[in-house]
């Protein structure tokens, strides 16, 4: 019955939020269908003109009125005042155009729907004669593929000699007018360009091979300008991650991948952490998770359900879970280091990544890999299978399907208990060492007796199985429609682990009458991530880009507690629990356009893009199991803590679904003002059905100050607004204190209360965002990039530290059933201060030889610089100052993520072999606690090299063969102080309150590739 419920809640919840959304894009699509379809070949359209003595200007005004072309030129270089006269009958433009222009030494390009009018340098041959124009059935077709059989989309394909050209379509597909003869020229960036001469009724299927000495990738992150650029020519730093790339670095996950393939981007795996156990906190330049946006082609992903509240990297904060997407499925992955809030919106202060889905049809790629730890546990495989298919004649679906499961790893050190402050030893049994030691032994447990075996728990990577299923459909409807959709489904099942519970008889949380020997809890999870778009897209003849689209996507968490045990229940408590489920779900339906002119204002071109989003966010809580959060009868007479331990139950009080809508509307423009001078600027306004309004802005500039160097820079004002999870979040735990209940409560905002103690409602996070930057292209083969950084960061949201109620008399009288209260609220300002160097060389080696290197580091730092002065509520009657923010919780921002990086990359290609050799730095972090009754103390962990090597022979065109080892040189973090609370007696000897490179050591991996 409980799962019926929660399937109709599911259903019911979807169905609100889609409905709008469907309606919105059977609207669109009606008006897109509906639609009159234009000729693609505007040469032959014909016109009919009787006009005498007047300014050529007129005559191309009224060619424009019948034909529904459109004239592009620049004032400067074009004279259109000249008296002209013309007589034409329904002629055909490839016939008017010579005449009418020829005479006046002008030369036309027609590209796509436009004609480009310019200046002719030799009169004799600015253009073909009548003669020479060719007729609209000497047509030549065909596609062009990349060598890994993938459609390339965008190239150039040229008449040589001609004005007449063409680029290929979303399948790689082209037609063009050309004759017998005549040669076409193929060009892209990335890849040689190739001449073909055509033979009567050619149908061409050209593969271009990629060009090794091209350094710059093309990108389409932070700009919606249709001017093919590549990354060095953006004038914000961009990552272009390939598919191929990620996979080499031998890891099975996307985040793992991308923290060695990208200096900025930080990912590490937790052990015993909360939250972080079922998804990884990702995060740029040092910042937070979720200051970081993730798109998927460019839409907005969802975020996971789940608030973080463990003491680790973003604690307080919301993740996307990139591991949710295999990255078998990607082409590439796009990180823009730079704020782009003015253009995709809330959360990306930091910078976005993007992930391009495959497109490819016709082809795919089979993997399987298996790998193990040097210690020999933590072995696991992975399988995947991508392929695309044509569908028909033009429409193309491409799938990837991967499966991965892989046993959890153990660094705990032998169990040994300390005495705690004051001196006193608490052990498993008893109070005394010695007894304690003599009662294993007795009872024949934990090898010898002693502690110096015992391992209660697992300190490591978790235990996980999962799977995910992404689709990337496009079907064309007509020449200049296109009907697109992608999405994927994830299911992720985790065993992670809590602390040991011990059979002391005093413990709140033992459980004698379940557990006479003590009990570590099991915490299984499954994580269920789904998301789906539908769009339709459509190039006018007047050049314009339209983009409709909607969707939904949503995360929830299945969470329960195995081996466990409510202590207030005693004997009557169960031992497995039902924790509940946290969700969160986003609908967002959006439209965008774009244009580019060439030749307005006197520029070489101007991208004019504009568009408008609707999002409506769902969060939900619901309720576990009753005795997940039952107070039981052992509370009040014996001290013991109600609740399933590890992880207790979401409370029936607590269990809520809140909505919450906005709208943003964007603009923005980018010109090449001339070939060396490109300038930018975007301005978005968004409205919050909860807190009001919020506009940012950008400005970015690309000058090249020679063919070698440019300089770029950008200013950004950005925002991010209080998450629904954090803001609508509310979790009850209990504790038991002389037989008096007191629970620790943290408060959703909207709690009345809250504002009576001075707290005002979270607001958005603000920020400004400075870069400057230094690119440079070093002949054929080296490219080197500089970016320098600031950002400031205002009234960021932060979940405050624990408020002992008692302590404070406005509190007790407003929370007299609490023992402590926490909440969100905007209490500091950050400033964040870095550069970024990149360095990139490519080098042939004769016919068969390749050999590439690459040098990657960054250096920040991250500083509170203003913390808010605490309510005056909250510090009366008080014997020690009121923190909203403690030392821990600040470490947790300034240290705990590395402050400086390193990777560098070596690769050698010599016939059948690939030898692939990295090394990767990561700086010092610095951790603090704050043992009970002892002052805050902390810990620097030194910083530390990694180094991995993969061989790859390629046995033929379809099948590969990888060896690899990840940290063969098995280096490990620093270990915790022994005598510090967070060793917690040696189960926890790696930092869980810094985020480093991980601690399982040395991985070795062998991975086969087919080639379908």
């Amino acid at each position: 019955m409980k799962k019926f419920l929660a399937l109709k809640h599911t259903m019911l919840t979807i169905m609100k939020i889609t409905i709008s959304q469907c309606l919105l894009f059977a609207i669109f699509s009606v008006m897109a269908l509906g639609s009159p379809s234009k000729a693609q070949q505007i040469l032959t359209r014909e016109v009919s003109i009787k006009l005498s003595n007047v300014s050529l200007k007129t005559v191309l005004i009224e060619i424009e009125k019948q034909s529904g072309v459109r004239f592009v030129y620049s004032n400067n270089t074009i004279q259109l005042n000249k008296d002209v006269s013309i007589e034409v009958n329904r002629e055909a433009l490839h016939s008017v155009l010579p005449k009418l222009l020829f005479p006046n030494q002008i030369r036309y390009e027609v590209v796509e729907e436009q004609i480009i009018l310019k200046k002719s340098k030799e009169q004799t041959n600015a253009f073909p004669s009548e003669k020479e124009v060719v007729v609209e059935d000497e047509k030549v077709s065909g596609k062009i593929s990349s060598e890994k059989g993938e459609a390339l989309v965008g190239v150039s394909i040229l008449v040589k000699g001609t004005a007449r050209g063409t680029v290929t379509d979303a399948e790689g597909k082209f037609s063009i007018v050309a004759k017998e003869g005549e040669v076409l020229v193929f060009s892209f960036i990335g890849y040689k360009k190739e001449e073909i001469k055509v033979s009567a009724k050619q149908v061409i299927a050209l593969t271009l091979k990629e060009d090794n000495a091209q350094l710059g990738e093309v990108v389409v992150i932070g700009s919606r300008s249709t001017v093919a650029r590549t990354n060095v020519e953006r004038p914000v730093p961009v990552d272009v991650i390939s598919a191929k790339e990620l996979q080499s670095t031998g890891q099975t996950e996307l985040s793992q991948q991308v923290q060695f393939m990208s200096p900025s981007f930080n990912s590490a795996k937790n052990g015993i952490n909360g939250v972080a156990n079922y998804a990884d906190p990702a995060s740029l330049k040092g910042l937070s998770p979720d200051q970081m946006l993730v798109l998927i082609d460019g839409k907005r992903h969802h975020q996971f359900a789940a608030l973080n509240n463990n003491v680790t990297v973003g604690k307080g904060t919301v993740v996307t879970d990139l591991n949710a997407v295999p990255s078998l499925a990607l082409e590439r992955m796009e990180i823009l280091r730079d704020g782009a809030a003015a253009q995709y919106g809330s959360d990306a202060i930091a910078g976005i990544a993007n992930l391009v889905l495959k497109k490819s049809v016709n082809n795919g790629t089979a993997q399987i890999q298996y790998g193990v730890t040097g210690e020999g546990d933590g072995g696991g495989y992975s399988v995947g299978l991508n392929y695309g298919f044509a569908l028909g004649k033009r429409a193309s679906l491409n799938i990837t399907g991967n499966y991965q499961d892989v046993a959890g790893t153990d660094r705990s050190d032998p169990y040994n208990p300390q005495p705690v402050a004051g001196g006193a030893y608490t052990g498993i049994y008893t109070n005394v060492k010695a007894t304690d030691e003599a009662a294993l032994k007795s009872r024949g447990y934990w090898g010898d007796g002693t502690y110096g075996s015992f391992r209660p728990t697992a300190y490591g990577s978790n235990a996980m199985k999962s799977g995910q299923l992404f689709y990337n459909l496009d079907v064309p409807l007509k020449t200049d429609w296109t009907l697109y959709s992608f999405g994927g489904f994830s299911q992720k099942d985790v065993f992670a682990r809590a602390f040991l519970r011990t059979a002391l008889p005093t413990s709140a949380t033992s459980n004698v009458d379940l557990y006479p020997d003590g009990y570590v809890p099991e915490l299984p999870g499954t994580s269920v991530d789904y998301s789906s778009f539908v769009g339709i897209k459509r190039k006018t003849f007047t050049g314009w880009n339209w983009d409709f689209s909607t969707g939904y996507g949503r995360n929830y968490l299945d969470q329960s507690a195995k081996n466990s045990s409510n202590a207030s229940m005693g004997a009557a408590s169960p031992k497995d629990f039902y924790i509940g489920r946290i969700s969160f779900g986003q609908s967002l339906t959006e439209i965008n356009a774009s244009k580019t002119v060439l030749g307005l204002w006197n520029t070489k071109s101007v991208n004019f893009a504009f568009g408008a989003q609707y999002r409506v966010d769902n969060f939900a809580l619901s309720a576990g199991d009753e005795a997940s959060y039952l107070v039981g009868p052992l509370a009040a007479t014996k001290n013991k803590t109600p609740g399933s331990q590890g992880r207790v139950g979401i409370d029936k009080a607590d269990e809520k679904s809140v909505n919450r809508s906005n709208i943003g509307v964007y603009a923005d423009v980018e010109s090449d003002i001339t070939n060396r001078l490109l300038v930018a600027a975007a301005l978005r306004y968004e409205n919050y059905s909860d807190f009001g309004s919020n506009i940012s802005g950008k400005l970015a500039s690309r000058l090249k100050i020679t063919e070698v160097f440019s300089i770029r820079g950008s200013i950004n004002k950005g925002f991010r607004a209080p998450l629904l999870q954090q803001i609508a979040n509310a979790a009850t735990t209990s504790t038991v204190q002389n037989g008096i209940i007191r629970s620790t409560k943290q408060l959703p905002s909207d709690d009345p209360r809250l504002k009576q103690i001075g707290i005002e409602d979270p607001k958005p996070e603000t920020s400004w965002n400075y870069n400057l930057g230094l690119t440079a292209t070093l002949g054929k083969n080296l490219l080197l990039t500089i970016d320098a950084y600031q950002i400031d960061i205002s009234d960021r949201i932060i979940i405050t530290e624990n408020l002992n109620v008692n302590n404070i008399t406005a509190l007790k009288n407003l929370f007299p059933n609490f023992q402590e209260i926490t909440f969100f609220t905007n209490a500091i300002n950050t400033g964040t201060k870095g550069i970024d160097v990149v360095a990139s060389y490519k080098q042939n080696i004769g016919a068969k030889s390749k050999f590439t290197a690459s040098v990657a580091l960054t250096v920040n730092k991250t500083e509170i610089t203003n913390i808010k002065a605490t309510p005056t509520a909250l510090q009366q009657d008080t014997k020690a100052t009121v923190v909203l923010i403690d030392t821990v919780s600040r470490a947790l921002i300034e240290t705990s993520q590395p402050h400086s990086k390193v990777l560098v990359s070596l690769g050698y290609q010599v016939g059948k072999w690939n030898i692939n050799f990295r090394s990767s730095y990561f700086g010092e972090v610095t951790a603090w606690e704050k043992p009970s009754g002892q002052n805050h103390r902390s810990q620097t962990f030194g910083g530390k090299n990694l180094f991995d090597a993969s061989v790859v022979y390629n046995f033929n065109k379809h099948f590969s063969l990888t060896l690899g080892g990840n940290n063969f040189t098995n280096v490990y973090p620093d270990k915790v102080f022994s005598n510090y609370a967070s060793y917690s007696n040696g189960q926890v000897p790696y930092t869980r309150n810094a985020n480093q490179f991980g601690f399982n050591g040395a991985y070795y991996y062998s991975s086969l590739t087919i080639k379908l």
